[in-house]
């Protein structure tokens, strides 16, 4: 009898596992990185792919002008028309006296679909002054 009960608990718990894996799965599958296929935004270099640091831009429109500054990231998951990217630094546009910091922290996340990705801060910061948009 106790055999009996031993086998159908761990028979069960075996289930149930299967059950929570299964349906698991699919978010997964879903949120990894695209096997087999190029990038399709043009922007986006061939260079990049999952685990790569590299460097984004972080932006800010105000009224009369566009600030901008570079921040370290890495590449966490690539999709035909989008990147995953996480901060590896922390940076600030503006931090005064009773203003909150504007930016992004270390371990913020975003989906890059414009193609902002840069090997080097020197690339994305000549890209900024491009633009006008550079601030130290």
């Amino acid at each position: 009898m106790i055999a009996i009960s031993v086998m159908m608990i761990t028979y069960c718990g075996q289930t149930d596992k299967k059950a929570v894996n299964n349906e698991a799965s699919p978010s997964i599958k879903s949120d990894t990185t695209v096997s087999g296929t190029t990038v399709q935004n043009p922007k986006i270099g061939e260079w990049v792919q999952k685990g790569v640091e590299c460097y984004g831009i972080v932006i800010m429109e105000m009224k009369d002008k566009t600030i901008g500054k570079s921040v370290k990231c890495k590449v966490m998951i690539v999709k035909p028309d989008q990147v995953k990217m996480k901060t590896i630094e922390g940076v600030s546009l503006m931090e005064s006296l009773g203003c909150d910091k504007i930016g992004l922290s270390y371990g913020d996340t975003w989906w890059e679909t414009q193609g902002d990705i840069f090997k080097t801060r020197e690339e994305a910061d000549n890209y900024l002054k491009e633009k006008g948009w550079f601030i130290k």
